[in-house]
């Protein structure tokens, strides 16, 4: 293993290797903002489907027997924890 295969670490690098490092950090985080923002985005639309009635209906049953579920899950869930 060479040096060129080990990593540096932060105080090891050099001004100019800091300033790369940076640049590529600060693109990573504009890309998931850019991401995050198109996954709010979607799910605005999403939310905001018109539906007919009947669907109104199925989904907000749907919904209920979710959380049905969900509470469902939590009580056995802090069962477990007194076992």
């Amino acid at each position: 293993m060479n040096k060129a295969d080990k990593k540096k670490s932060k105080t090891q690098m050099t001004k100019s290797e800091l300033i790369s490092l940076l640049k590529e950090h600060e693109l990573t985080i504009k890309s998931l903002e850019s991401n995050l923002d198109q996954l709010r985005n979607d799910r605005i639309a999403l939310d905001t489907i018109v539906t007919d009635q009947d669907t109104s209906i199925l989904i907000t049953g749907l919904n209920a027997r979710i959380k049905a579920l969900e509470e469902t899950v939590k009580r056995i869930d802090s069962r477990k924890d007194y076992e």
